[in-house]
C-alpha cells in the first residue's frame, strides 16, 4: 500500500510539473501599441503607393486618391484613444497554485469513485476472496435458482446446475428430478451422462441402476478407457460382489495414473482388497499380505476420545446426529464399522470394532490402514451434506487405542 501512494504521489507531482511551468514561467511584455503598430503599417503602405506611382502601374489622379485615403484612416486612428498594450501573457502563480491543491484533491475522489480502494488492503481482500458462504446463503441461493426455474422451465442448463446443487448438499431425491427436468441434454454429453450414473450409485449404495446404468454403459461403449466411467464402473461391480469386474476396470484406470500419485496408492489398495476377496491375492507382495493377516488375527478395534473444536460448538445442537466411521485409508469408501450417537454425548470416548461392520465382508480387522471419521449431522443422514461438521485422523493401524479426534471442520 506505501509503494502505492508513492508512485501516485510521484506522478500527481510530474503532472504539476509539467502543467504549471508555463504558468509560472517569466514573460516580456511587448509595449508596442496597436498605434505604433499601425504607424509601420501606413508607412509600407505609402512607399507601395509611391512605387506604383514611378512605375506608371498607378496614374497620378489614383495615386492622390489613394494616398488620400491612407492619410484619413492615419488620422482616425491617431485619434482613437483606446489604445491598448498588446502583451503576451503575464506570470499566473494565483492559477499554479490552485491546480497544485484542485488536481490532487480531483485524482484521489476519482479514485475512490471509479477505483478499487480494498485493493490497497491485500489482506483484507483476500480475506474477502477466501471467505466461504455459509450455509444459509448456498441455501438461500439454490432455492433462488429453483424459484426461477419453476418460473422458467425450459432452461435446461439452469435444471443441470440445480441437479448438481441438489446432489452436492446430498438431497438426491431432488436432484433427480431436477437432472429429470434438464430432458434431452443430460444425454448428450459423457460428463453429464455420468453425472446420472453417479446420482444412481448415491441413491442405491454404489450400485448404478436403471437410467444410470444405461447411460454408463453408454460412455464406456463410446470411451472404453474413460477414468470417471471406468472407477464408476468399478464400484457398481464392487458392490455387486463382481470381484473380477471391479479389478479389471480398476486395473484401466491404475495404467493411465501416474505411478506416485494418490490416485495410484487408492487404486492400488482397492484392487488388493478384491483379489482378496475373490481369494486370489494375485500381484500382492508376502509381505502386505502377512500384515493383512496378521491384523485380521490381533487387530479388531480402535478406541479413543472424540471432542468438538471450541469455535465450532455454537453450531452444534444437542439434539444433532454424531457418526464416528472407521473406512480403509485407501480403499472404498463403505464404512467399515459405524458408531451413532448424539452430539450432546460430546465429549465421548468411543470404541469402533468388528462387530459394528455393515458387511460380513467388510470388517476392520481387514484393513492394513484405517482412516477415522466423525461428523455431526443436522439431518440425521449418514451421507454428508453441506453445513455439517467434520473431522479426521489418517493413517491408522487396526488396534490403536488413546485417539484423539477432533471435529474441527464445517462441510462446505
Amino acid at each position: 500500500m506505501t509503494a502505492f501512494w508513492i508512485a501516485a504521489g510521484l506522478l500527481t507531482a510530474l503532472a504539476l510539473a509539467l502543467i504549471s511551468r508555463p504558468l509560472l514561467r517569466q514573460r516580456q511584455a511587448n509595449h508596442a501599441s496597436r498605434k505604433a503598430l499601425n504607424t509601420a503599417i501606413y508607412r509600407d503602405q505609402m512607399a507601395e503607393l509611391e512605387r506604383d506611382l514611378a512605375s506608371g502601374a498607378l496614374s497620378a489622379a489614383d495615386h492622390a486618391t489613394a494616398r488620400d485615403e491612407l492619410e484619413r484612416r492615419i488620422l482616425e486612428d491617431l485619434a482613437d484613444d483606446g489604445a491598448e498594450a498588446v502583451a503576451e501573457p503575464r506570470r499566473l502563480p494565483r492559477t499554479a497554485i490552485a491546480l497544485g491543491l484542485a488536481l490532487p484533491a480531483a485524482a484521489v475522489l476519482l479514485y475512490l469513485a471509479l477505483g478499487t480502494p480494498a485493493a490497497l488492503n491485500p489482506a483484507a481482500l483476500q480475506a474477502d476472496s477466501g471467505a466461504a458462504p455459509t450455509q444459509a446463503e448456498v441455501e438461500k441461493m439454490v432455492a433462488t435458482l429453483a424459484a426461477k426455474l419453476e418460473k422458467e422451465p425450459d432452461n435446461p442448463k439452469g435444471w443441470v446446475m440445480l441437479g448438481r446443487s441438489y446432489k452436492v448438499m446430498g438431497r438426491l431425491d431432488e436432484a433427480a428430478h431436477a437432472f429429470e427436468k434438464a430432458g434431452p441434454v443430460m444425454e448428450t454429453e459423457p460428463e453429464l451422462m455420468l453425472e446420472m450414473a453417479e446420482l444412481s450409485a448415491a441413491q442405491n449404495e454404489g450400485k448404478v441402476e436403471g437410467k444410470g446404468l444405461e447411460l454408463l454403459k453408454r460412455v464406456l461403449a463410446d470411451q472404453p478407457d474413460n477414468p470417471q466411467a471406468l472407477v464408476l464402473a468399478g464400484t457398481d461391480a464392487y458392490f455387486r460382489k463382481n470381484y473380477a469386474d471391479a479389478a479389471r476396470y480398476w486395473e484401466k484406470v491404475l495404467a493411465q495414473v501416474p505411478p506416485d500419485s494418490e490416485d495410484a496408492r487408492n487404486l492400488s489398495a482397492g484392487i488388493e482388497k478384491v483379489r482378496q476377496l475373490m481369494g486370489d491375492g494375485a500381484g500382492a507382495k508376502p509381505a502386505a499380505r502377512e500384515t493383512t493377516q496378521k491384523a485380521a488375527a490381533g487387530a479388531t478395534s480402535v478406541s479413543g476420545r472424540v471432542s468438538l473444536a471450541p469455535a465450532l460448538k455454537d453450531k452444534a445442537g444437542p439434539d444433532d446426529t454424531l457418526f464416528i466411521f472407521a473406512r480403509h485409508a485407501n480403499g472404498p469408501r463403505m464404512p467399515l464399522a459405524v458408531l451413532r450417537l448424539k452430539a450432546a454425548e460430546l465429549p465421548k470416548e468411543f470404541t469402533l470394532d468388528d462387530s459394528m461392520a455393515m458387511s460380513p465382508e467388510m470388517k476392520l480387522s481387514s484393513a492394513a490402514e484405517l482412516r477415522i471419521e466423525a461428523r455431526i449431522s443436522k439431518s440425521g443422514d449418514a451421507i454428508p451434506k453441506s453445513g455439517d461438521l467434520a473431522g479426521e485422523l489418517t493413517p491408522v493401524k487396526p488396534g490403536a487405542k488413546g485417539l484423539k479426534l477432533v471435529i474441527d471442520k464445517l462441510v462446505p
